[in-house]
Protein backbone atom coordinates (compact mmCIF):
# COMPACT_ATOMS: atom_id res chain seq x y z
CA UNK A 1 0.00 0.00 0.00
CA UNK A 2 1.37 3.16 -1.36
CA UNK A 3 2.14 6.05 1.53
CA UNK A 4 -0.67 8.49 0.16
CA UNK A 5 -3.47 5.43 0.54
CA UNK A 6 -2.15 4.93 4.29
CA UNK A 7 -2.40 8.19 5.13
CA UNK A 8 -6.03 8.61 3.24
CA UNK A 9 -7.00 5.67 4.96
CA UNK A 10 -5.74 7.06 8.31
CA UNK A 11 -7.70 10.24 7.55
CA UNK A 12 -10.69 8.60 6.63
CA UNK A 13 -10.56 6.10 9.77
CA UNK A 14 -9.71 9.30 12.32
CA UNK A 15 -12.62 11.47 10.91
CA UNK A 16 -15.15 8.10 10.49
CA UNK A 17 -16.10 9.29 6.79
CA UNK A 18 -14.58 8.94 3.03
CA UNK A 19 -12.31 11.87 1.94
CA UNK A 20 -15.07 12.28 -1.14
CA UNK A 21 -17.45 13.35 1.94
CA UNK A 22 -14.85 15.10 3.83
CA UNK A 23 -13.94 17.03 1.48
CA UNK A 24 -16.85 18.18 -0.06
CA UNK A 25 -18.79 18.63 3.67
CA UNK A 26 -15.87 19.37 6.06
CA UNK A 27 -13.08 21.60 4.59
CA UNK A 28 -14.63 24.78 5.18
CA UNK A 29 -17.56 24.44 7.54
CA UNK A 30 -15.80 25.13 11.24
CA UNK A 31 -17.82 22.15 12.75
CA UNK A 32 -15.52 21.68 15.67
CA UNK A 33 -12.59 19.89 13.58
CA UNK A 34 -10.28 22.12 13.16
CA UNK A 35 -7.74 20.17 12.37
CA UNK A 36 -9.55 18.59 8.74
CA UNK A 37 -8.99 21.82 6.26
CA UNK A 38 -4.87 21.73 7.45
CA UNK A 39 -4.99 17.77 7.43
CA UNK A 40 -6.79 17.83 3.93
CA UNK A 41 -4.52 20.36 2.39
CA UNK A 42 -1.47 18.57 3.35
CA UNK A 43 -2.68 15.59 1.94
CA UNK A 44 -3.93 16.92 -1.63
CA UNK A 45 0.03 18.12 -1.63
CA UNK A 46 1.15 14.60 -0.54
CA UNK A 47 -1.07 13.16 -3.55
CA UNK A 48 1.14 15.91 -5.88
CA UNK A 49 4.54 14.75 -4.54
CA UNK A 50 3.38 11.09 -5.32
CA UNK A 51 2.32 12.19 -8.81
CA UNK A 52 5.64 13.87 -9.16
CA UNK A 53 7.65 10.60 -7.77
CA UNK A 54 5.57 8.43 -9.98
CA UNK A 55 6.38 10.35 -13.15
CA UNK A 56 10.15 10.59 -11.95
CA UNK A 57 10.64 6.97 -11.52
CA UNK A 58 9.26 6.51 -14.88
CA UNK A 59 11.94 8.58 -16.11
CA UNK A 60 14.22 6.94 -14.66
CA UNK A 61 13.37 3.64 -15.62
CA UNK A 62 13.30 5.12 -19.61
CA UNK A 63 16.46 6.36 -18.97
CA UNK A 64 17.19 3.47 -17.47
CA UNK A 65 16.71 1.16 -20.23
CA UNK A 66 18.36 3.42 -22.89
CA UNK A 67 21.49 3.14 -20.97
CA UNK A 68 21.11 -1.09 -20.80
CA UNK A 69 20.95 -0.37 -24.34
CA UNK A 70 24.52 1.26 -25.19
CA UNK A 71 23.77 4.57 -24.85
CA UNK A 72 26.19 6.06 -22.30
CA UNK A 73 25.66 9.08 -22.75
CA UNK A 74 22.69 8.81 -20.45
CA UNK A 75 24.83 8.18 -17.30
CA UNK A 76 24.12 11.25 -15.86
CA UNK A 77 20.58 11.49 -16.52
CA UNK A 78 20.16 8.09 -14.93
CA UNK A 79 22.04 9.72 -11.75
CA UNK A 80 19.99 12.66 -12.04
CA UNK A 81 16.88 10.90 -12.24
CA UNK A 82 17.75 8.39 -9.54
CA UNK A 83 18.56 11.74 -7.28
CA UNK A 84 15.30 13.26 -7.88
CA UNK A 85 13.24 9.59 -6.83
CA UNK A 86 15.28 10.14 -3.82
CA UNK A 87 14.62 13.31 -2.57
CA UNK A 88 10.99 13.00 -3.83
CA UNK A 89 10.64 9.99 -1.98
CA UNK A 90 12.52 12.29 1.77
CA UNK A 91 9.77 14.79 0.27
CA UNK A 92 6.63 12.69 0.45
CA UNK A 93 7.88 10.61 4.10
CA UNK A 94 7.82 14.19 5.47
CA UNK A 95 4.72 15.50 4.51
CA UNK A 96 2.87 12.24 4.87
CA UNK A 97 4.51 12.46 8.61
CA UNK A 98 3.02 15.63 8.85
CA UNK A 99 -0.68 14.74 8.14
CA UNK A 100 -0.17 11.70 10.56
CA UNK A 101 1.22 14.44 13.32
CA UNK A 102 -2.08 16.48 12.70
CA UNK A 103 -4.06 13.55 13.32
CA UNK A 104 -2.69 12.75 16.27
CA UNK A 105 -2.93 16.52 17.29
CA UNK A 106 -6.93 16.21 16.25
CA UNK A 107 -6.73 13.40 19.06
CA UNK A 108 -5.40 15.16 21.28
CA UNK A 109 -7.88 17.66 20.67
CA UNK A 110 -11.52 15.43 21.10
CA UNK A 111 -9.41 13.50 24.22
CA UNK A 112 -7.26 15.63 25.96
CA UNK A 113 -4.61 13.71 27.89
CA UNK A 114 -5.09 12.75 31.24
CA UNK A 115 -2.69 15.44 33.71
CA UNK A 116 -0.26 13.58 36.15
CA UNK A 117 -1.58 13.70 39.33
CA UNK A 118 0.43 15.51 41.82
CA UNK A 119 1.70 14.64 45.07
CA UNK A 120 -1.38 13.06 46.98
CA UNK A 121 -3.01 15.12 48.55
CA UNK A 122 -3.32 15.11 52.47
CA UNK A 123 -6.39 17.56 53.36
CA UNK A 124 -8.62 19.40 51.36
CA UNK A 125 -7.09 21.94 48.74
CA UNK A 126 -7.24 25.83 49.26
CA UNK A 127 -10.39 26.33 46.85
CA UNK A 128 -12.30 23.52 47.95
CA UNK A 129 -13.87 25.47 50.93
CA UNK A 130 -14.99 27.84 47.89
CA UNK A 131 -16.05 25.48 46.01
CA UNK A 132 -18.15 23.41 48.99
CA UNK A 133 -19.83 27.08 49.98
CA UNK A 134 -21.35 27.34 46.26
CA UNK A 135 -21.96 23.30 46.22
CA UNK A 136 -24.13 24.31 49.58
CA UNK A 137 -26.23 27.00 47.66
CA UNK A 138 -26.62 25.20 44.99
CA UNK A 139 -27.50 22.32 47.26
CA UNK A 140 -30.24 23.96 48.83
CA UNK A 141 -32.35 24.76 45.75
CA UNK A 142 -32.15 20.81 44.63
CA UNK A 143 -35.16 18.73 45.39
CA UNK A 144 -32.43 15.86 45.66
CA UNK A 145 -28.92 15.49 46.03
CA UNK A 146 -27.16 13.70 43.67
CA UNK A 147 -24.06 13.86 41.31
CA UNK A 148 -25.49 15.03 38.18
CA UNK A 149 -27.85 17.57 39.68
CA UNK A 150 -25.00 18.88 41.96
CA UNK A 151 -22.67 19.37 38.80
CA UNK A 152 -25.25 20.66 36.90
CA UNK A 153 -26.23 23.47 39.47
CA UNK A 154 -22.32 24.33 39.56
CA UNK A 155 -22.22 24.17 35.87
CA UNK A 156 -24.79 26.46 35.25
CA UNK A 157 -22.85 28.98 37.68
CA UNK A 158 -20.11 28.76 35.51
CA UNK A 159 -18.13 25.85 37.98
CA UNK A 160 -16.74 22.98 36.17
CA UNK A 161 -15.67 20.32 38.53
CA UNK A 162 -13.72 17.32 38.12
CA UNK A 163 -15.54 13.95 38.80
CA UNK A 164 -13.06 13.00 41.82
CA UNK A 165 -13.79 16.43 43.31
CA UNK A 166 -17.01 16.83 42.81
CA UNK A 167 -17.58 13.25 44.14
CA UNK A 168 -15.58 14.59 47.59
CA UNK A 169 -18.05 17.93 48.10
CA UNK A 170 -20.95 15.58 47.46
CA UNK A 171 -20.04 13.30 50.21
CA UNK A 172 -19.43 16.65 52.41
CA UNK A 173 -22.42 17.94 51.35
CA UNK A 174 -24.35 14.69 52.53
CA UNK A 175 -22.72 14.18 55.55
CA UNK A 176 -23.58 18.00 56.42
CA UNK A 177 -27.42 17.07 55.67
CA UNK A 178 -27.20 14.05 58.15
CA UNK A 179 -25.79 16.21 60.87
CA UNK A 180 -28.86 18.34 60.80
Amino acid sequence: MSTVTYTRHLVEHRYGRPLKDLRRDGAHDGSGAPVLPIALRRLGGLAETNAHGRAARRNLDAAWQRCRSGEHALDDLVLRYAAEVVDLERQEQSEAEAVWDLLDVRLLLDHPAARRPSARRTGPASGDEDLVAVARQVAARLPRLNREALRQGLRARGIHVSNGRLGTVLQRLRAERDLH
